[in-house]
């Protein structure tokens, strides 16, 4: 991908993803603040959430189709979908969301936050281990690995190349964080639970992560989608929250800052593969 990707254009990529999405939000949000709408705004927002989530993928599509049509569209999705991986790349994209997530789990209660054993339904007999299975694969497909067509796939590599892996990282991480922000105003959405600025130095420092799994692993999507769906299916299995309804999510800022110190020691891996790679070039 990365021929291709020295033509993108991350700019109208974001701008796009802004678009495609926020509009369909406006009445959602309108109807958060308290405007009335002369219609179900409960059954739009489920389904129009759903569909922005999707924004990333479409943006990237267009982009790819305005600039040379299906053809570079389908040569896209074929490196989109390179299954030749090392298979430590997919143990550590399963493995790293489990750590960070029992982290905060434990550290959440030393510092005088509640948390829930789990938040899957607690009425099913079934074990939570056994729920996060399906869980884990409806969130590869629409909640949240579809994603990473764009935000890593997309553009990454441009901007990585012009700013630096570090830079651009942390520039897609705080974007993608900002892009969540109509959630905070949507009425019944969980995300206004806790803090948006949790929650986006959750995804900056996360970004970071992304970026070295991304790059590592020769640029496999499949990886970075595998991070991002185990990401959302262990924050309900092994919870940083107490899902109590009306109660604030203090406990998120254990989490962010645990994201904070890992993306700082990715960060310092990152920079010592790029030097690495410079002083291969030189030499």
């Amino acid at each position: 991908m990365t021929t291709q990707g020295t033509k993108r254009n991350p700019w109208k990529f974001f701008l796009l993803t802004f678009a495609y999405s926020w509009i369909l939000w406006i009445p959602s949000v309108l109807d958060g603040i308290g405007v009335k709408l002369p219609f179900n705004v409960t059954g739009y927002s489920t389904v129009v959430v759903i569909i922005g989530a999707f924004a990333p993928l479409f943006a990237t599509i267009t982009l790819l189709g305005r600039e040379s049509g299906w053809k570079g569209i389908k040569a896209f999705f074929k490196q989109a979908f390179d299954f030749r991986i090392k298979p430590l790349y997919i143990i550590i994209a399963l493995a790293l969301p489990l750590v960070i997530h029992a982290i905060a789990h434990y550290l959440a209660p030393i510092f005088g936050f509640e948390v829930a054993q789990t938040l899957f339904p607690a009425d099913i007999s079934t074990s939570p281990i056994v729920l996060a299975i399906p869980y884990f694969i409806l969130m590869l497909i629409i909640g949240g690995g579809q994603e990473e067509f764009g935000w890593r796939c997309f553009a990454q590599e441009p901007l990585q190349r012009k700013l630096g892996v570090i830079p651009a990282s942390l520039l897609i991480g705080l974007i993608w964080g900002f892009w969540h922000l109509p959630l905070w105003f949507m009425a019944g959405d969980g995300h206004s639970s806790y803090s948006f600025l949790a929650f986006v130095l959750m995804t900056t420092s996360i970004s970071l992560m992304y970026a070295w799994l991304y790059n590592s692993s020769g640029k496999k999507l499949l990886v970075v989608i595998i991070f991002h769906a185990m990401n959302n299916t262990a924050a309900p299995l092994i919870p940083f929250l107490h899902g109590i309804e009306g109660k604030p999510e203090s406990a998120y800022w254990v989490y962010a800052a645990v994201n904070v110190l890992i993306g700082i020691i990715f960060a310092f891996i990152l920079n010592k593969e790029q030097k690495k790679k410079e002083k291969k070039i030189r030499d």
